[in-house]
């Protein structure tokens, strides 16, 4: 049996068990390990866009035209917010759609400060999708990424459809 080297691997692992076929991206900073893991996982095909707002619209087109659930990624702050009109069009029209963005580590947030920002393109983008999606959160511990995963595919999916959003910290994914 193949060992599981790190967290993004777990991840790529997941979208492969929920039959989701085709990823949309553009490569960031803060997604890299993300889109690596999808790239080396057997069975999965990465589809890199020319703009975020692409991989959000590609994502809720492969989802109408597959019955399948669409899966976009993004990297933090501009990257992340970029997806919106496409969360939004899912929302409205109720398309199941997982939005997965990476963040800066953990260690590199505001946390209580009262800064605007710490890491390099930190965006609160949990916060700017809670009302246009049916969840979003940020994974806070390795551990809880395939609860999160599950969590969030089954809410996407159940009653009436529509996007979620998981955001996982660059330091998450890396861990083994």
């Amino acid at each position: 049996m193949e060992v599981i080297k790190k967290v993004s691997s777990i991840v790529s692992r997941f979208i492969k068990e929920k039959n989701i076929s085709y990823t949309f991206s553009i490569s960031g900073g803060a997604s890299l390990h993300l889109i690596h893991s999808i790239e080396e996982e057997e069975g999965l095909t990465n589809i890199c866009c020319h703009h975020e707002q692409g991989c959000a619209m590609a994502a809720d087109g492969y989802a109408r035209v597959t019955g399948k659930t669409g899966l976009a990624i993004a990297t933090s702050g501009p990257g992340a917010t970029n997806l919106i009109t496409g969360i939004c069009c899912a929302y409205y029209d109720s398309v199941p759609l997982i939005a997965i963005t990476g963040q800066v580590s953990r260690y590199r947030t505001i946390g209580k400060s009262k800064v605007r920002q710490v890491g390099f393109q930190e965006t609160p983008i949990v916060e700017l999708c809670k009302p246009i999606t049916k969840y979003a959160v940020r994974v806070k511990k390795a551990e809880d990424i395939l609860y999160e995963l599950d969590k969030a595919y089954e809410i996407a999916n159940q009653g009436r459809k529509g996007p979620v959003l998981v955001d996982i910290p660059d330091d998450i994914q890396r861990e083994l």
